[in-house]
């Protein structure tokens, strides 16, 4: 018989079918556990997060081009206030110093045509071609006046309308005699016509700078302030309305109520056409 061990610890017994002992602990390690390190493969693998069908879109898109800074500020915009956009009368192109120069010599000119409508007897006396005179008098008196309108708030056309209508009138009153019988009369009808046509294109060129001038006035908006053909239309109206009221004074049928009547008329027709047209431009 073997003896025992010297450091006094009890022999050690083999396991059962010949598996080999237990490995031996120390007295002051018995009451602990030992410490169990899971092997790798037990550890759970963390799981990936769900993705929607539109992050899976933008993922297989590949990422999104990040914006670049400008590399100038964008420009400053001032705010427009509504006198910018509605400038008062007369500073589109400012003052004009030509204007008591033009007004005192196209007054002058008047003045000289209608002294010698009044003295076309004595002309004959004076000047070897009375009628020719007469009528460079009216015709300088047209372009000093509606040339420097024409120019200075863009009416084309105004200054051959006025130097037609007003030299063609005072043509007329001056040396066509009176017509004598009914407005119908063959005889006095192209008398009629000629005057008619006079009067028409002397009133509207006359008008057309008023109505023009009372748009830009009266209207808010910058469409409708300088709608010319409104101005244009509203012209004729009155060369219309002017000879018809002569018309019906050669007709001697007009009166009071006529006059008013006929007036109504075109105010109520010019009413309709300022709600039914469209300004120009």
């Amino acid at each position: 018989m073997k003896p025992a061990d010297q450091t006094g610890d009890p022999p050690r017994v083999p396991d059962a079918e010949g598996a080999p002992p237990a490995a031996h602990v120390p007295p002051y390690l018995a009451g602990l556990k030992p410490s169990v390190t899971p092997e790798p493969s037990a550890v759970p693998e963390p799981r990936a997060p769900k993705r929607r069908p539109k992050e899976d879109a933008a993922a297989a898109e590949g990422p999104r081009p990040r914006s670049r800074p400008l590399k100038e500020p964008a420009p400053f915009t001032p705010v427009v206030l509504w006198r910018d956009l509605n400038p008062p009368l007369g500073s589109e192109k400012g003052p004009w110093r030509w204007t008591p120069v033009v007004a005192g010599l196209a007054g002058l000119a008047w003045l000289v045509a209608f002294g010698m409508l009044g003295a076309t007897s004595g002309l004959d006396d004076r000047v070897s071609s009375p009628r020719a005179t007469l009528a460079v008098a009216w015709l300088l008196a047209s372009v000093l006046t509606f040339l420097p309108l024409e120019f200075r708030l863009g009416l084309p056309g105004l200054t051959w309308q006025g130097m037609i209508g007003w030299t063609l009138l005072g043509y007329t009153l001056a040396f066509v005699p009176p017509p004598t019988g009914w407005l119908l009369d063959l005889p006095d009808l192209p008398v009629y016509l000629v005057f008619f046509l006079a009067l028409f294109y002397a009133v509207a060129s006359s008008t057309l700078p008023l109505t023009f001038l009372a748009g830009r006035r009266l209207y808010q908006r910058r469409m409708h302030r300088h709608d010319l053909r409104r101005a244009r239309r509203q012209a004729y109206e009155f060369g219309m309305l002017a000879v018809t009221l002569t018309a019906l004074a050669g007709l001697r049928v007009l009166s009071l109520a006529t006059g008013l009547l006929l007036v109504a008329i075109f105010v109520l027709a010019e009413t309709l056409l300022l709600s039914q047209v469209a300004p120009e431009g």
